[in-house]
């Protein structure tokens, strides 16, 4: 199977929250795609819990590292941004009033799925809105949360 993760599913893996370790197993057992934005929004999420006081320094360094370890092991597929999917992002974003990088990440995913199918190809996002979105585009969704209390 394919997963594609965003990076509000994502940052379960270096951060302890609700969903973490289900999605941990469950990334283990499968090939993992990313956007190539991810990264961005990673550093962005990992600052934010910093900033609010959820992580320590030391916890926002180590995450940042082991996450930019992963990346550079090739642990992911990273998805390249191209013009045509940037269109497809604007598409999905006035359809479904979603925020800018969530209409990208969804318009990655569409294209990256083009060359797997459906059948072998998993959504997997904590972000309810854009889990209903691709509901909605009959795509496979996976969201963490759903999965908290799963040993």
């Amino acid at each position: 199977m394919i997963w594609f993760a965003d990076t509000s599913a994502l940052v379960k893996r270096y951060v302890n929250e609700a969903g973490s370790q289900w999605l941990r197993r469950e990334l283990a057992r499968n090939q993992v795609s990313i956007a190539q934005i991810t990264s961005v929004e990673m550093m962005a999420a990992l600052g934010r819990r910093y900033r609010k006081g959820n992580i320590s320094q030391f916890a926002l360094y180590q995450f940042r590292r082991r996450f930019l370890a992963h990346r550079a092991k090739r642990q992911y597929q990273i998805i390249e941004l191209s013009a045509p999917m940037i269109e497809e992002a604007m598409r999905l974003a006035v359809a479904y009033e979603l925020r800018a990088y969530d209409a990208v990440q969804l318009a990655m995913a569409l294209s990256a799925l083009k060359g797997v199918g459906r059948s072998r190809f998993v959504f997997v996002s904590a972000d309810s809105q854009l889990e209903a979105t691709c509901v909605a585009e009959k795509m496979t969704v996976e969201n963490p949360l759903n999965h908290w209390n799963h040993r």
